[in-house]
Parts: C-alpha cells; structure tokens; sequence
C-alpha cells in the first residue's frame, strides 16, 4: 500500500464539533489518512456525527487523562507506539488545525528534516485567508511531523520523561515537550506551518499548574538553569519564536505548496460592517477596513486584546506599528457602549503585572515601548484596570505628534481617566 502518510488527532465530541469536523475533513481532501484517538464513550458520539469506524481508533481509558481530570484527552506515548507498529510517516496534530495544502507533504516534510514542530498560521476566519499573510502563532506549537524512521526514537525518548504518563493532547506544555524533544535528541527543526490553519480564539489555558513536570524535561533536555514553570514557558516560548525566524527559508519552501483546499467556502466570516471606524490623519487610507473591523468584532466578542496584536500587523501598510496599534484600541474603545468604560485601578491578588513590567524593562528600545503597549492594553480591554502609569510612559515614548493625539482620544473615551 502507498505510503499517503498517517494524520493522527483526537476530535473532541464535546468541542466545537462543527469545526473540528471541518478541520478533520480537510486532511481527508489533501490526500492523507486521518484518524481520531479516542476513547469508547467518545468514539460512540463521534459515530453519531458521522464519522465512520474506520476513522477512529478506540483507545482504552487508562490511556486517556480520565483518572486524573475526568477528560477524555489521550496520553501522546500510546498514540505513538500505536503509530510506530505500522511504519509510517506521521503529522500529529491538534483538532482544530486546517490542511492549507491539497497533496499529503511527507515526502517534502521528509525531505526537510526526520521530523518537524511546526507553528500554525492563524486567521481570523476560515472564510478569508490570503496566502500572502505571515500571521503565525509562536507561542505554542499544533503540528508534529515524525518520518517513519523518527517515530520510534521520539516514543523511546518521551518513555523517559517524568510527564510521559500524563502528556497528553491539550494538556499545557505537552506541545513543549514535543518540540524539545524533536530539536534536541531527534536532530529535528521547529518552523513556521503555512500549509495550516487555525482559527483565532482565546487561550484556555488558566493556570500553569499542570505544566510542572513538562518543565521539568524541558529544563533537562535543553539544560536551563531553572525549571520554575513560568520561566521555563517564557524561555520555550522566544526560543520557539528564534528557531521559526533562523528557518524562515523552509517556511517559504512549504509556502510554495499553499492551497485553500475549500477554506474559502466556509461561512464562518465575522460579520462587522456595522462597526463605525474613525480616521484622524489619513490612517485609514492604509488599512484594511474589512479586517480592521472584524479585527475589533472579534476583541469585542473575546474580550481579549490578544487578537489584535496577533492581526493587527497585517492589517496595516505605511504605518508605523506603534501607530497602527494605537488607532485600532482608539476605534476599538469609540465602538464600546459607554457602560462598558467603567474601570478601575486595583490589582487583583496574585496578579502578573510586575512581573510581565519587569520582562518589558529588559527589552531595548521600539521592543520596550511594544511591550509596554500590549500590557497597557491588555489590562485595560481584559481586565478593565487603567494603569495611569503606563499611558504616561506611552505618551512620553511617542515618536510623532499623531500618535500623542491618538493617545490624547484614548483618554477622552476613557472619561478623562
């Protein structure tokens, strides 16, 4: 039998199914053999959603997290030494991850490296994907590409890591691991995907307290000097983010083989004509309106400022990025009911923000100035908290008079704060 090589997931009943449906048939459309990991209970509902029994692979329940948190998610070593008895090339993969290719890749995969990490390309719709965006998410990764050669190897080195019994698909760090186990002991890369898709949502992660033992191999395999969690994710994450920008020229070989495969007909687009957008000094004439306003939809809905600064760079064209940044929190807050504007200044207990000002005093120059501006603005549109403080330091920082008068409309629609 061809080798059309082996897609491993695990659809999540209980999810999204809808989407993660969508996902899962378009690995099946680019040519691959896909198949989902689960457990009975699930596997009976996946049945009713019209997967068929070829398509999933019961596994027992002692191989999922069940004991542990009452989920369902499948431990990563038993899907790999399942994978590592049939021989074959494998992309393990995360649900909600779309195929942007119509042809399987391993053989170009292969050809890359044994084995890949690879970081998915995020969009804010399946609907609306231009392949010339170079939007990608570096703080985590959703794809693994093991050749049939790399499989053992990898489950021989996961088999000694402490979080062997307890990684498992959306368990937080075991993307992580993977990666460091795949630059490390494999002799694999880690590099942009942008033949794959993700639809922007907000993080689900809430704490970092399952991630202790993840940290702990990372820490040892990469021999960091520290394996407090927090610290280890933040070092993994830059490190995730160097390796992508080092491999830039694989990322443009995989861009060659870019391909909707159907994306383009899906009906998920954010519909936001509605928004009224506001233009001082000329911006709007260099920006996308369409996306712009789903750009500020989509915070609206999340709550989040974490989408706009994953978008917000392709949206704009002769614009400093400061300015761009500034402009769309400025409409962002005109399109608020004015209830919404109620904020405050009190820290919850146990907050971060030291700690993430700490991180951005250490960053030189336009990088510092970014960072504070994404801590600014993240407290202000997730929490609801205005740091005084910090809009000063951005007032202060601005480099052009039109950025203080954005600044200076900022705080107009904050009430004067």
């Amino acid at each position: 039998m061809k080798n059309r090589g082996l897609v491993a997931t695990t659809v999540n009943p209980f999810g999204d199914i809808e989407h993660q449906l969508t996902c899962f048939n378009s690995w099946k459309q680019a040519g691959y053999a896909i198949k989902t990991f689960n457990a009975p209970k699930e596997a009976e509902l996946l049945l009713k959603h019209g997967l068929v029994e070829q398509e999933i692979i019961e596994i027992d329940e002692g191989d999922t997290t069940y004991s542990q948190n009452q989920k369902y998610l499948p431990k990563i070593l038993p899907i790999v030494e399942h994978i590592s008895r049939v021989h074959q090339d494998v992309i393990i993969t995360n649900s909600d991850i779309f195929a942007l290719h119509s042809t399987p890749l391993t053989r170009v995969l292969k050809s890359l490296a044994p084995c890949l990490a690879l970081a998915r390309r995020e969009v804010l719709s399946l609907s609306e994907i231009d392949p010339r965006d170079n939007e990608f998410y570096r703080g985590g990764l959703d794809l693994f590409f093991l050749s049939s050669e790399a499989v053992e190897p990898f489950s021989d080195e996961l088999r000694v890591c402490e979080a062997a019994n307890v990684m498992a698909f959306g368990a937080p760090g075991w993307d992580y691991l993977a990666g460091a186990i795949i630059e490390q002991k494999l002799y694999g890369r880690i590099c942009d995907a942008p033949i794959a898709a993700h639809k922007y949502h907000k993080n689900t992660y809430s704490t970092l307290n399952e991630f202790a033992p993840y940290a702990r191999d990372i820490a040892r395999l990469l021999h960091l000097e520290k394996s407090e969690p927090y610290w280890v994710a933040n070092e993994y994450a830059k490190r995730i983010s160097s390796h992508c920008k080092t491999n830039l020229p694989i990322r443009s070989r995989l861009q060659t083989f870019f391909h909707p495969n159907g994306s383009n007909r899906s009906s998920d687009a954010p519909t936001s004509s509605s928004i009224k957008l506001t233009d001082i000094n000329g911006i709007l004439t260099n920006a996308n309106l369409k996306r712009l306003r789903a750009i500020i939809k989509r915070v609206s809905e999340e709550g989040d400022w974490g989408v706009a600064n994953q978008f917000i760079p392709g949206c704009f064209v002769r614009t400093a990025p400061m300015t761009a940044k500034l402009f769309t929190l400025w409409n962002f807050l005109q399109a608020q009911p004015q209830s919404h504007q109620t904020l405050s200044n009190r820290y919850p207990e146990g907050s971060l923000h030291k700690a993430e000002i700490k991180n951005c005093e250490i960053l030189p120059g336009a990088q510092r100035d970014d960072a504070i501006f994404s801590v600014f603005a993240s407290e202000l549109v997730n929490h609801k908290i205005f740091n005084k403080r910090l809009f000063d330091y951005l007032v202060w920082s601005s480099t052009t008079s039109t950025q203080v008068d954005i600044l200076a409309r900022i705080k107009l629609c904050l009430g004067g704060a």
